[in-house]
């Protein structure tokens, strides 16, 4: 339940569709939050994660490392009220968060192909990325727990969530702080104990999952990033080029991504019952997704790595996809009766055309 990020593939004369820090997929649920909170009360929740990746999941090929550098830090506050529905626990909830591009943000490319036929290619580059900095979407959502046993430790939730397209979106920047897309998600959980009781050290399994459907951003746009190669080979000197390869352009477009889905699993070991205390191991798959522009204008854009004009009404792939493995590490404890604090680690072993984050999050919770 709280919040990822994306980020469409960058290469020679190419599109980034969004870096969105929970613009697009409103909920990232932790380990715990599976556990029903009291009825009546509310919960004021705030984030901040500091994301960094210095490679970038290939869409094709090796990754990309040298001179990648995307880094955020991403700020949510969160509210939560529960309440009593004929004995069944029911909530509702928003969050909004802030997003901030910290330095130069770039990705590397490996080998940018020749423009000229017959000659030789520029080899290594980098791509300088424009941002914009400011508010995702807004997320609402609601919630339920139609299973809710805290004598066994099992739990069931069912959470529907609403994130309409306001945000600080600028269509010419490579880097946003979200799609601007009406998005819809439904998120379920469930968490039993599989070793020792609530009031004793104890292992339970948490399962999530999501799923989400997407509505188009119409005044969007397929937007090309600034292009140097390392080394312009000298016998492009005879034809006149030089760096930048490409400067930054947009051509107005339609962004439509595929419906996606996301699953993660934890192990939260509750070894001091006392103040709550645990860690927990997990890991997070997503997939589906497909990303494409519809462009509303003629321009030249990336097709398969090669510069290509195409006319109003055709549609571009931007290669990227909601294909991303990650490995995590949780630890949490409250800190008094009514305030806890979550720390967490983030790893990326795989995206498809995404950069491969580093994260470490923090979040402190205050129950009254």
């Amino acid at each position: 339940m709280s919040f990822r990020e994306t980020l469409s593939r960058a290469c020679i004369v190419t599109a980034i569709a969004s870096l969105a820090g929970g613009a697009a997929h409103a909920s990232d649920p932790l380990p715990g939050d599976l556990v029903a909170p009291p009825v009546n009360i509310n919960i004021g929740l705030l984030y901040n994660e500091f994301g960094d990746a210095g490679s970038f999941g290939a869409i094709r090929g090796s990754d990309v490392t040298d001179h990648t550098h995307i880094s955020n830090d991403i700020t949510v506050g969160r509210y939560i009220r529960t309440f009593d529905v004929g004995g069944t626990e029911f909530g509702a909830q928003v969050y909004l968060p802030f997003v901030q591009f910290i330095g130069a943000q770039e990705l590397g490319i490996n080998n940018i192909p020749t423009p000229v036929a017959g000659l030789p290619a520029f080899g290594p580059g980098r791509a300088g990325l424009s941002r914009t900095s400011g508010f995702a979407q807004p997320n609402f959502g609601v919630f339920m727990f139609p299973l809710n046993n805290p004598v066994t430790g099992t739990y069931v939730v069912v959470a529907p969530w609403i994130s309409p397209p306001i945000s600080s979106f600028n269509k010419n920047s490579n880097l946003n702080p979200a799609q601007n897309i009406l998005t819809y998600e439904l998120e379920l959980g469930f968490r039993t104990m599989l070793i020792g009781t609530p009031k004793t050290p104890n292992l339970s399994v948490e399962f999530w999952g999501e799923g989400y459907g997407f509505a188009d951003n119409t005044n969007s746009a397929d937007v090309n990033p600034v292009v140097n190669a390392d080394s312009v080979p000298g016998i492009y000197g005879l034809f006149g080029v030089h760096n930048p390869l490409q400067s930054a352009s947009a051509v107005a477009a339609t962004f439509r991504e595929q419906p996606s889905a996301e699953f993660r699993v934890y192990l939260p070991y509750e070894f001091y019952p006392a103040t709550g205390a645990f860690f927990a191991p997990g890991f997070y798959q997503s997939f589906g997704g497909k990303q494409t522009y519809r462009l509303n204008e003629a321009g030249t854009v990336d097709v398969a790595g090669s510069p290509t004009a195409l006319k109003a009404g055709d549609t571009v792939d931007t290669g990227n996809r909601t294909d991303e493995t990650q490995l995590r590490f949780v630890l949490s404890s409250f800190i008094s009766p009514t305030a806890q604090v979550v720390l967490m680690g983030d790893y990326d072993i795989a995206a498809h055309g995404e950069p491969l984050n580093r994260v470490f999050e923090f979040r402190l919770a205050k129950f009254f």
